[in-house]
């Protein structure tokens, strides 16, 4: 098996600008490929802020100009993007949702399937998990409130999963209950778990930052400090996980 390399992508997100919020994700990309990432997980709604109420006027269909971009270079790259965004739903709720960017091309959507607090009022659940490939190693994606329910990490498990990657926006209180239990995930279920959260993005809530790496027996492999702009990078070589924090 060729190196396998994933990493949290801490990165900032400005309330409900996307544009701008678009050009912190490529250069976040741009780094990533140079250190030889196979795998950036985002945080959750990273491309508006985690902004519920902006949602509805603000979902992305899966052919937005705007995404066109993370295409290119997921392919240039040979990378996956995984990419915290509100999917658009024909007339309905749209989904609180992930877009993974793959190399050959594809573009596939995930929906926060377990909603947590206010969110049901702005969005519709999922209905189904989305696992991918990269370099052997089999990846469940989650966000956020998804690992609230057991069964989510368990079913990517028993489909075989080495990874569960988890784009989230924890405060300093959602932290403290979600990290043990992402930590528990690892050890239980034998999973690499990696959970990007926002840096200090500038929007309606505030994010303690710590994105983190938990190794399948449940240890913690590395952490980011605070709420600064880093990657987080796990890497798999040798059948042992190495990791290192860098800025961005």
């Amino acid at each position: 098996m060729s190196e396998f390399r994933i990493a949290a992508a801490q990165v900032p997100s400005l309330r409900g600008e996307i544009e701008r919020n678009v050009e912190t994700h490529i250069a976040a990309v741009k780094a990533a490929a140079a250190m030889g990432v196979s795998i950036l997980v985002f945080p959750e709604l990273s491309l508006t802020g985690y902004e519920p109420e902006l949602a509805a006027t603000q979902a992305l269909a899966l052919d937005d100009t705007r995404l066109s971009r993370f295409s290119v270079l997921a392919q240039r790259h040979r990378m996956h993007l995984v990419v915290g965004a509100p999917l658009a739903n024909g007339d309905g709720k749209p989904g609180l949702g992930a877009i993974l960017f793959g190399p050959n091309g594809t573009r596939q959507t995930y929906a926060k399937m377990h909603l947590g607090g206010t969110e049901p009022n702005y969005f519709a659940p999922g209905e189904k998990p989305l696992m991918f490939a990269s370099h052997g190693q089999k990846v469940g994606l989650s966000i956020c409130a998804d690992s609230s329910a057991p069964s989510h990490p368990e079913t990517y498990a028993s489909l075989g999963a080495a990874v569960y990657a988890a784009g989230v926006f924890l405060n300093a209180e959602w932290y403290a209950s979600d990290a043990p239990r992402l930590a528990g995930y690892a050890s239980r279920h034998r999973l690499l778990v990696v959970m990007a959260n926002h840096a200090a993005s500038v929007g309606t809530y505030t994010s303690v930052g710590r994105s983190a790496v938990w190794t399948p027996d449940g240890e913690l492999l590395t952490q980011a400090t605070g709420d600064e702009d880093v990657l987080v990078i796990a890497t798999y070589e040798c059948g042992s996980w190495r990791a290192e924090v860098c800025g961005l």
